[in-house]
């Protein structure tokens, strides 16, 4: 069995046991289907974090086709792109406008793009508007997690990220240019157990709803520390195998 190399992730078929999942054999026709894989995380070179590169006011696309033109030069053939549910709650209709124009270019330039939904790194209180300038000496000094602390711990914000999920997913369910959906990265990068065990309640829930509307890209959230393989880890490393249409981690 081939890997798929990224950058910073490793994708691979996996076998299914459950029939929400795909199965093993759909898991592989979509592993052969696709043409070599290689690519790397992307992000605007003018923009800190999520917010930055999708919010309107500082959308550029112009930026984004140069850039995807240096790394289809380069060979590589997909992108990992990091989301955010503040983007999408402050301007639906154009969050997915500009999603839609971001698969244009990516597609332009022979790339697929695994979009990821909710990130659980630095900063946990985002907010919607201007960003904050970046730190020197600081690594990802102004990235901002999706959802912050607050909404994850308080579940009567969960329905507007369910809307978000089945609405984006939904919207381009059947999108070749889409090469996967990657619903949360390192879900349970934190200490604290209050959060991790709102990460476990969540989580599956993502699943489900991504599922819901059908998609024919793979479902995936990657395990980074543990026994992949195996499944060995934490209730969230489970929660993560247990449901992914194929496995993603950490490189």
């Amino acid at each position: 069995m081939l890997p798929l190399i990224f950058s910073f992730l490793i994708l691979f078929p996996y076998a299914v046991y459950t029939r929400d999942r795909w199965t093993e054999a759909q898991a592989t026709a979509w592993f052969q289907s696709q043409t070599y894989i290689m690519g790397s995380q992307y992000i605007t070179s003018d923009s800190g974090n999520q917010l930055e590169m999708f919010q309107n006011d500082t959308w550029n696309p112009t930026l984004i086709d140069y850039e995807l033109g240096l790394a289809e030069s380069l060979g590589m053939t997909a992108m990992r792109v990091f989301l955010h549910d503040l983007a999408y709650q402050q301007d639906p209709t154009g969050f997915k406008s500009r999603v839609d124009t971001l698969l244009g270019i990516s597609a332009k330039h022979g790339i697929k793009l695994l979009l990821v939904f909710l990130d659980s790194c630095w900063n946990a209180n985002p907010q919607i508007g201007e960003q904050p300038e970046p730190r020197s000496g600081v690594m990802l000094s102004t990235w901002v997690q999706s959802p912050g602390t607050n909404a994850l711990l308080n579940n009567t914000q969960w329905p507007r990220l369910e809307t978000y999920v089945k609405d984006v997913v939904g919207a381009f369910a059947n999108d070749a240019r889409v090469l996967g959906w990657d619903l949360w990265n390192e879900p349970y990068n934190a200490d604290d157990l209050t959060l991790v065990a709102a990460v476990e309640q969540l989580l599956p829930q993502l699943f489900q709803w991504a599922r819901s509307v059908n998609p024919t890209q793979p479902l995936t959230s990657g395990p980074y520390n543990g026994d992949y393989l195996k499944g060995i880890g934490s209730n969230i490393t489970q929660i993560q195998m247990n449901n992914s249409d194929v496995i993603s981690f950490h490189k």
